[in-house]
């Protein structure tokens, strides 16, 4: 057998980085057994695959219930069955037990649906699930949550919890019957008894930085640790168990070569000592006796997780969607296609200059220099060829310097930014509150956002679920592909046009205009020149209905060439956000007078206070708008528009009222599910408050304390919708109306939707396109709607007969004018591919 791994097979078959990677060999029955490899994902399904011939494994069976990502996942046997056991972002951990049907491996079926069961739930975690690994013979099961601790199950039920972490348990390790290991954002390791779980039997340090894996070496008396510090820390337990109460426990020796985050490591058995470690470097990295022996890179930026089959094969998931087994033995190796094309997906992947350092072009060496061989595996050389800069590595294995890409040039402001003695590409200022210093989110291009999006909440003990917005905050912010750019202003709104750009930043460092995207409290799509409908300047005023036209009208913003990227699925929240306070607190005043039942001087002192802290941005605590509440019910229809409107912007910033009462009462002001009115100033009166109560609700989706009661109640809010009358409304109704269901798409597939929504949504997505064909903004926001509700988890299980009414109309508005808009085109030919 061979001493260099590799390539073997690739596993495709998720949609999203493959966080977490479990490898072993089961025996499910005597004509079903083999190897196996667990995998979980970011697109919130684990897969089970199993070995078919040689090196070739097939996906056997998808496991798809949870409502967030996938982070963690293990395969055991309890009581003589073997079980898949997979855990993540809805802070939940399901069992499946395996079962043979006609010699393949499934599990229980739902008989309604088909769909795969859990055999067991354990609920406990109140915070995400990052981490599971299996106590000596199944005995017992031991996770670790971002709520800072670790449990303990055993016959399926908890039997201890492990508290005194100041931060999130990012690893665990089943020691033996009795003793526990857990890592911590802490920056430290303890040592636990599952039968004294009060406090660690002791603590062990070394680490500058969260430590995220944890290894049992061969003996069991002495395990290895990584961190985001780039370094692997070996670590005795003789005697570990006595130093309760004293220092933490140093390292015995310590293991560098990762130049980036080391997020997991495994053993290779067999005897040898050998060690295998993966990271946010690009690599897996095998290590023998102390030393690297051997480096593989992978083309993607993060390599999540490895594990190894116990032939010694190794599986490593990484965030380019796949995971990828390498091996040492000939008869297993990939054929010689496969090995050329995955060779040069390596070589041509762009590497920027923060993952090799600083270099000066003009004073690389040529080509001639790798006649030169390298000093130690791993060794990285740069070399100008032509006017390119090329990255190669050494392998001592095959003695030669491998391509591992190519270097591209300046970065941002092409300048660094100094951030906690280490340099960044970019550095934001994120306000998450008024009165508190900005927190510092700092990210280079060459990382994974989601890594640097991790960091930042564990850092500042932020919710995980915000994860990705802060996600979507880099994208925007870092010449990402963007969805609402500004090119066009809506003439009735001064609203940005919903559509993608790619649009650079402008540089890294300083404060960020839209680091509010990223903090809890303000979350918003493209909010940035909605003017108020009082201003009479780029807009419509609602009593004479003037307004100049946009510049570049429509078919300039059209023209913009769109990005070749994929667009779905969607998870920033649109709003309507600015106002012209002055005017509404005039309006207010004015109507006030002439109301036969006027608000009372206290009620008036109410609404300026409120004014006055949406002016000051301060709504802390949220904002009392009980007499705006009376002002909507009491008040005559027509006199109803500024109160309504400043229900709108205290709907995003956050207020006292529940969310769907709010709605409630913003639908039953503008009469929504009455006859349409046939007198014309009626109607236009209707139509102006329905464009507000519409605005309201989709400025609901910015208040992150509003989404769980969003969530809750999706199903009656979004029924309230139906009662619609679409074709009614004017242009830019059309366009809120789209806004509200593309945001409830958007919380679906963004983990916090309720899936019993999603068909009612479907509806509304059919009742837009049925009736719209002339307002492509409505249109693109709906076919993203569209386009998420496929994407989201419930996307399989859409009644099939709305489904083809809307693969219909998707063809019809491919074929329309509005649909020659290339965003339009291109959106359309996304979804359809979805179909």
């Amino acid at each position: 057998m061979s001493t260099t791994y590799k390539l073997s097979a690739t596993l495709e078959q998720h949609g999203a980085d493959v966080r977490c990677v479990s490898a072993s060999s089961a025996e499910v029955s005597k004509d079903c057994r083999g190897d196996i490899v667990l995998t979980g994902s970011r697109d919130r399904r684990a897969i089970i695959w199993t070995r078919t011939n040689g090196s070739q494994f097939s996906s056997t069976l998808e496991l798809g219930n949870h409502e967030g990502f996938v982070n963690a996942c293990a395969l055991l046997r309890s009581d003589g069955a073997p079980y898949a056991i997979t855990a993540g972002q809805d802070k939940i951990i399901y069992a499946y037990q395996l079962l043979a049907a006609e010699g393949s491996i499934t599990v229980q079926l739902d008989p309604k649906t088909s769909e795969p069961q859990p055999s067991r739930t354990l609920i406990g975690h109140t915070e995400n699930v990052c981490a599971l690994d299996v106590g000596p013979h199944g005995q017992y099961l031991v996770s670790g949550s971002w709520d800072k601790t670790a449990k303990i199950w055993r016959n399926w039920e908890c039997v201890a919890t492990l508290k005194g972490h100041e931060q999130s348990v990012w690893a665990v390790l089943a020691v033996d019957q009795d003793r526990v290991l857990t890592a911590s954002a802490d920056k430290t390791i303890r040592l636990w008894s599952i039968s004294s779980p009060a406090k660690p039997l002791a603590v062990f340090g070394g680490h500058t930085d969260a430590v995220r894996g944890l290894t049992l070496l061969e003996g069991g008396e002495s395990f290895a640790s990584c961190g985001n510090d780039g370094n692997i820390h070996l670590y005795s337990l003789h005697g570990a168990s006595s130093a309760a109460g004293s220092a933490p426990i140093q390292p015995v020796q310590t293991l560098s070569g990762h130049t980036s985050f080391v997020y997991s490591l495994t053993t290779i058995p067999g005897g040898k000592g050998e060690l295998v470690s993966s990271g946010e470097d690009r690599s897996v990295r095998i290590w023998r006796d102390g030393a690297l022996v051997q480096t593989l890179t992978l083309p993607a930026i993060s390599v999540w997780s490895v594990s190894v089959l116990p032939n010694g094969d190794i599986v490593a998931g990484s965030s380019d969607a796949a995971a990828r087994i390498f091996t040492r033995d000939a008869s297993l190796v990939a054929d010689e296609a496969t090995l050329q094309a995955y060779e040069h997906a390596i070589s041509t992947q762009t590497l920027n200059q923060t993952q090799v350092g600083d270099i000066k072009k003009d004073n690389l060496p040529g080509v001639e220099a790798l006649s030169q061989p390298g000093s130690k595996e791993g060794q990285t050389k740069m070399v100008k060829n032509g006017d390119v800069v090329e990255a190669h590595q050494w392998s001592a294995a095959s003695q030669q310097w491998v391509k591992i890409g190519e270097v591209v040039g300046g970065v941002g402001s092409g300048q660094k930014k100094l951030h906690e003695g280490k340099e960044y590409d970019y550095v934001f200022d994120v306000d998450i509150a008024d009165g508190v210093p900005p927190l510092k989110l700092p990210f280079n291009l060459s990382e994974n956002p989601y890594a640097a999006a991790q960091r930042f909440l564990e850092k500042n003990d932020l919710p995980q679920q915000y994860i990705d917005q802060v996600v979507q905050f880099i994208d925007k912010n870092t010449s990402g592909v963007s969805l609402g750019g500004a090119q066009y202003a809506d003439p009735y709104t001064g609203a940005s046009r919903y559509q993608p750009s790619g649009s650079s930043s402008g540089g890294g460092g300083g404060a960020s205009t839209a680091a509010a995207a990223a903090a809890p409290s303000h979350t918003s799509g493209p909010s940035a020149g909605d003017s108020s409908i009082y201003t009479g300047s780029r807009n419509v005023d609602p009593y004479t209905s003037s307004a100049p036209p946009a510049a570049g009208g429509a078919s300039g913003a059209a023209a913009s060439s769109a990005p070749s990227s994929r667009i779905l699925p969607q998870r920033t929240f649109l709003a309507f956000k600015t106002a012209n306070f002055g005017a509404i607190k005039n309006k207010l005043a004015q109507v006030n007078q002439q109301e036969s039942a006027p608000l009372s001087s206290s009620e008036l002192d109410q609404i300026n206070q409120v004014i006055a802290q949406l002016e000051a941005g301060s709504s802390t605590g949220g904002l009392n708008i009980d007499a705006l509440r009376k002002a909507i019910s009491t008040w005559s229809a027509a006199s109803r528009l500024p109160a309504l409107d400043l229900i709108r912007c205290t709907a995003a910033a956050g207020t006292t009222t529940g969310a769907l009462d709010i709605a409630r009462d913003v639908f039953e002001a503008s009469s929504w599910a009455s006859d349409w009115p046939t007198s014309a100033p009626d109607a236009k009166t209707r139509d102006v408050n329905s464009l507000l109560a519409l605005r309201t609700i989709a400025n609901l989706y910015s208040d992150a304390r509003a989404l769980p009661d969003l969530e809750i109640n999706a199903l009656s809010l979004l029924g309230s919708l139906a009662e619609t009358h679409y074709a009614q409304l004017g242009k830019n109704g059309r366009i809120a109306f789209a806004t509200v269901v593309y945001n409830a798409t958007a919380q679906m597939v963004g983990g916090m939707g309720k899936n019993s929504a999603a068909g009612i949504t479907l509806g509304l997505v059919n009742e837009v396109l049925a009736h719209e064909t002339e307002e492509s903004e409505a249109v693109y926001r709906i076919l993203v709607a569209l386009g998420n509700l496929l994407c989201s988890a419930s996307g399989a299980s859409l009644n099939r007969a709305r489904l083809e009414t809307a693969r219909q109309a998707l063809g019809r508005v491919a074929a329309s004018k509005v649909g020659a808009e290339q965003r339009i085109a291109q959106i359309a030919a996304e979804v359809g591919g979805l179909f």
